[in-house]
């Protein structure tokens, strides 16, 4: 199915420009960058004395469980509680062109919010000679890695017309990825579900590598978790008569 650009273009200016019409958007500029440097200028980062953001790499998937849904609560909760999601629904665009707009204006949001973190470089370069390859992976692996927890906030945001219960059930799915490691260690498959935790496919670009596994591996994340977005956004057409039908087509792709 071939997307209009500007009918996801016009989806995207409409939920962008939401988030700075108040001052959700801005609280969240400036919470993410705080933390960020909070966790990347703590007393380990002047004990080990070299000028790179490991202190801050170590505690990003767990500074994502917050900011990520943060950004996403709103995205599909906020339309059913303001009963502008049956106007969304009645425009000339298909679901596949307002997942994609909704999709590229999150993560527009976390785009500007991760340049304006880029001022912990600023720090690195004052104190002293930072590795700017090393830089640019890491920052990379921030992006590619919040890009795909995205969509799973949004997952979250289309089960509830209720912002807060958007942000707990966020931070919940989110977890998933993060912390599989601790529930593989809990289960007895602690060895076999580390691979699969968003810590180890972003060890490698925390270190300045960027491997092709944990490329695949965010990609693969971000379409399952959208298309699981665009089935529940399909509901709405399944007849009553066919819904367990359609739903078993749905899980069997």
């Amino acid at each position: 199915m071939k997307l209009r650009n500007q009918v996801v273009g016009a989806i995207f200016r409409r939920n962008f420009s939401g988030y700075f019409a108040g001052l959700l958007g801005y609280l969240i500029i400036i919470v993410f960058v705080v933390a960020g440097g909070a966790l990347a200028f703590n007393a380990r980062f002047f004990t080990a004395n070299e000028p790179n953001l490991d202190q801050l790499s170590m505690w990003f998937p767990v500074l994502l469980l917050f900011a990520i849904p943060a950004i996403t609560m709103s995205v599909w909760a906020d339309e059913r509680k303001m009963g502008t999601d049956e106007l969304l629904f009645t425009m000339p665009a298909t679901d596949l062109e307002i997942l994609a707009g909704k999709y590229l204006s999150v993560l527009a949001v976390y785009s500007v919010a991760l340049l304006f973190s880029m001022a912990h470089i600023l720090v690195l370069v004052y104190l002293g000679n930072p590795d700017w390859g090393l830089l640019a992976a890491t920052y990379f692996g921030y992006w590619i890695a919040g890009a795909a927890l995205l969509s799973a906030g949004m997952l979250a945001s289309q089960m509830t017309n209720n912002m807060t219960v958007a942000f707990v059930l966020g931070m919940v799915i989110c977890a998933i990825p993060v912390f599989i490691r601790y529930i593989g260690v809990f289960v007895g498959l602690g060895d076999g579900l580390q691979r699969f935790s968003l810590e180890e496919q972003f060890r490698d670009l925390g270190m300045g590598v960027v491997p092709l596994t944990g490329i695949i591996y965010f990609i693969g994340f971000t379409a399952l978790m959208l298309y699981l977005n665009l089935v529940l956004m399909s509901r709405r057409h399944w007849k009553s008569e066919s819904r367990q039908s359609v739903a078993g087509q749905y899980g069997v792709r």
